[in-house]
């Protein structure tokens, strides 16, 4: 239940989206939660994986480390209320889907670029959505 904020890796404005979120979670009195997915750092790991070339083992925890930390001081200064900051090395499409069918939740924003993709995934989980720009 709730609003969903979904970020990802090659998001540029991430403050003005949770604002929006903080917004919104106020507006329709729902809780709110953030999934950041590093599809980026997924596909690194992939390549890596192709080419005999491993990536060192502490990049994929200290990247998403990287990311929560910057997302809980930001919020800090939106909102004092906690919210739940996930972030997660993956497909954003599988990802997305597997959010959705686990918490389904109420509306979607999403805080990243708009690409075909996103909009095949928008189609997909049929849940309302607001493209945060």
């Amino acid at each position: 239940m709730g609003i969903l904020l979904v970020l990802t890796d090659s998001s540029t404005d991430c403050g003005k989206a949770l604002e929006r979120l903080k917004d919104m979670g106020e507006k329709l009195s729902t809780d709110v939660s953030v999934l950041v997915v590093l599809e980026d750092l997924y596909r690194l790991e992939k390549a890596s994986v192709s080419l005999g070339l491993p990536i060192p083992k502490d990049t994929v925890p200290e990247a998403k480390r990287r990311v929560s930390d910057r997302l809980k001081t930001l919020w800090r200064h939106i909102d004092e209320r906690d919210v739940e900051i996930d972030v997660v090395v993956g497909d954003l499409k599988e990802e997305v889907v597997a959010r959705v069918k686990d918490r389904k939740p109420e509306m979607i924003l999403w805080g990243c670029a708009v690409t075909s993709s996103v909009c095949r995934i928008i189609d997909e989980v049929e849940i309302p959505s607001l493209i945060i720009k």
